[in-house]
C-alpha cells in the first residue's frame, strides 16, 4: 500500500509538469515543420518509483498526445512511446522538413493491435491505438491516433 502523503505529494508534481509541458506544447504546435520533435515528460525518473507513478507518466503523456491530435495538423504525425524506463517515456512530432528524414515515419518492427497489458488498457484514449515493439524487457509501447479507413497506408500518413 503506497502512503497518502507520498500520492499527494507524487499528484502535485505530476500536475506540475504536465502544466509545463502543455506551456511547451503551446509553443512547439506553432512550428511549421517537426524533425522527429519530442519531449520526456519524466526527466528524473521518478515514474519508475511505484505503479501509479508510471500510470501518470503515461496518463500525462497520452492527455499531450489527445492535445496534439485535436489541433488538427493532418500535416504532422504525432506518437507517445511509453518505455519500462518511464524516463524514456516521450510525446513525439514529425512531419516533412527540410532535414530530409523520411516521411511519414514507417514504423517499422511495430505490431499494431497487439493485446496490451492492463494498466496500458485502463488508460488508452477512444481513438487511439497501441502497439509495441521490442521483447521483455525491452518492450516498448507505441500509442498513435488510430485513422479510420481500410488503407493502411492512410494510417501511416497520420500516423
Amino acid at each position: 500500500m503506497i502512503d497518502r502523503r507520498y500520492r499527494k505529494k507524487m499528484h502535485r508534481y505530476w500536475a506540475r509538469e504536465e502544466s509545463k509541458a502543455d506551456a511547451i506544447l503551446d509553443r512547439v504546435l506553432e512550428s511549421e515543420w517537426f524533425d522527429y520533435w519530442h519531449t520526456h515528460l519524466d526527466w528524473k525518473g521518478r515514474g519508475n518509483r511505484h505503479p501509479t507513478d508510471r500510470a501518470e507518466v503515461a496518463g500525462v503523456l497520452l492527455r499531450l498526445l489527445q492535445r496534439v491530435v485535436s489541433a488538427h495538423r493532418d500535416d504532422v504525425q504525432c506518437w507517445v512511446t511509453l518505455a519500462a524506463d518511464t524516463g524514456n517515456s516521450a510525446l513525439f512530432l514529425h512531419s516533412r522538413n527540410p532535414q530530409g528524414s523520411t516521411w511519414p515515419h514507417p514504423f517499422e518492427g511495430t505490431r499494431w493491435d497487439a493485446e496490451m497489458p492492463d494498466w496500458l488498457a485502463l488508460l488508452l484514449p477512444g481513438g487511439m491505438q497501441a502497439g509495441c515493439w521490442g521483447e521483455d524487457e525491452h518492450q516498448v509501447w507505441m500509442v498513435r491516433e488510430r485513422v479510420s479507413g481500410n488503407a493502411n497506408d492512410v494510417q501511416e500518413r497520420r500516423a
